[in-house]
């Protein structure tokens, strides 16, 4: 593990991935012959003195003071801490200067990639002429996305470089960048730009292997495609992790289990639909054991969730949850107890009409679900949906962890029959929701977690 950036002169580095107490780490810090930094999730983070050490002599960053209750004979401690670089990628220089430079004005968010989460570089309102530095510490393939949708590849590396937005609907150029330079002209079919560029070379052939995969027709050139797939990813995914590549590679992995004819003559057209779940739910715990070593299994079962539930490919989404149960959740606090007030407002899926809980009489069941765990929006759909084939009258409630929005809204219209109704009171939410939970859970009014 390497972080890209000089020490200070006579001073060591200690790049630390080890389960280690504040403490600990406080105390490390008193030691200046060498910095010592911690990798927390996406971060990296540096403790009092090296946080110190950190900004006079490399790079000055906004160091935050926190107060934090150790255990035993510590009581409080001031802990000074800086979060220094997200994980993205190892490289010579830490950071790149990218200046942003729109001839039009323009809104637009600069998104890199840690696997298969989406992080932003940049976002903003930019006006017609202005230019926009920005130091990363980046280093990949970042998607430059436009407010009407347009998208469009950058490759972040070692050198600063001048991004020219000349429109939204036309591909940006650059200055100083021969990278991107030869990244555009080998997929437009220009003429080739001198230089060895590694990185480039791997995206153009993973979308070279994407484009390879549209024409399939038989189960047996799906099988043989599917290893291509598993060994690229494999075998590339330390330089792939940076990019969309890997989101890209899994999501038409599954997509080109639907080019295939599955009928088998003389068998029944039923068991055309049993052999494609069957691949389906095969091609997920081969990507489950491939990326093991680099993803949790949640996230990976969550990403290929997601491919069948925006969809709305519920009943599917479910089967692969039902396979997979151990995987199938989103972390967070352990959350026991709730306090649902009479008065907390409840309104109808279209949004017209709000009522209060305490007009709810019988079974109700609040589904807590977050935008960003599928699992959790496909294991309300299925209560629902499960509810109303056993004819219980019963009502169930979400409760999002963020603001309600038409993303939770549009669960609704994924449902035939059933009775879904949604928590739009900020106060509750903000008031019992602060801090994010376990997902999926299924509280029964009056009842402890369920």
């Amino acid at each position: 593990m390497t972080l890209c950036r000089r020490v200070p002169q006579g001073a060591a580095g200690c790049y630390l991935d080890c389960a280690m107490n504040t403490r600990e780490k406080i105390d490390r810090a008193t030691d200046p012959s060498r910095l010592c930094l911690y990798k927390e999730g996406i971060f990296y983070k540096l403790y009092n003195q090296h946080a110190m050490l950190f900004t006079d002599n490399i790079k000055g960053l906004k160091v935050k003071a926190k107060y934090v209750k150790a255990a035993g004979q510590y009581k409080s401690i001031i802990t000074w801490f800086l979060f220094v670089i997200p994980v993205f990628s190892g490289c010579e220089s830490a950071w790149a200067q990218l200046v942003i430079h729109p001839q039009t004005a323009v809104d637009v968010e600069l998104i890199g990639y840690n696997g298969l989460v989406e992080n932003s570089i940049f976002k903003g309102s930019l006006a017609a002429g202005s230019k926009h530095e920005r130091d990363t510490p980046y280093r990949g393939l970042a998607l430059l996305v436009f407010a009407g949708g347009q998208r469009y590849p950058v490759l972040i590396g070692d050198e600063s470089f001048t991004l020219k937005i000349a429109d939204p609907g036309a591909p940006p150029s650059f200055v100083g960048s021969g990278e991107n330079d030869f990244f555009y002209k080998s997929l437009t079919g220009g003429a080739p730009v001198p230089g060895q560029y590694d990185f480039a070379h791997l995206m153009i052939r993973a979308k070279q292997l994407l484009d390879s995969s549209h024409s399939l027709h038989t189960v047996k050139e799906l099988t043989a495609k599917k290893k291509e797939f598993h060994a690229f990813v494999g075998d590339h995914y330390e330089s792939l992790q940076h990019s969309d590549m890997i989101r890209q590679l899994i999501a038409q992995y599954f997509m080109m289990h639907e080019y295939v004819d599955y009928h088998v003559e003389g068998a029944p057209a039923t068991d055309i639909r049993a052999l494609y779940q069957k691949e389906v739910i095969s091609g997920v715990g081969s990507w489950l054991e491939i990326l093991k070593s680099h993803i949790p299994e949640h996230e990976v079962l969550n990403y290929c969730v997601s491919l069948y539930y925006n969809r709305s490919m519920v009943t599917l989404a479910s089967l692969i949850i039902e396979n997979y149960r151990d995987a199938a959740y989103c972390p967070g606090a352990e959350k026991k107890t709730f306090s649902f007030p009479a008065d907390t407002l409840i309104t109808e899926a279209d949004g017209n009409k709000e009522r209060k809980l305490d007009d709810f009489k019988g079974n109700t069941i609040i589904a807590f679900v977050s935008d960003d765990c599928p699992v959790s929006m496909v294991e309300t759909i299925s209560r629902v949906r499960q509810l109303a084939a056993q004819k219980k009258d019963s009502s169930v409630i979400v409760a999002p962890l963020q603001k309600l929005s038409g993303n939770h809204q549009a669960m609704s219209k994924m449902i035939s029959n059933g009775n879904l109704f949604f928590f739009n009171d900020e106060k509750w939410r903000k008031d019992n929701l602060a801090k994010k939970i376990r997902l999926p859970l299924f509280v029964r009014v009056g009842d402890d977690v369920e």
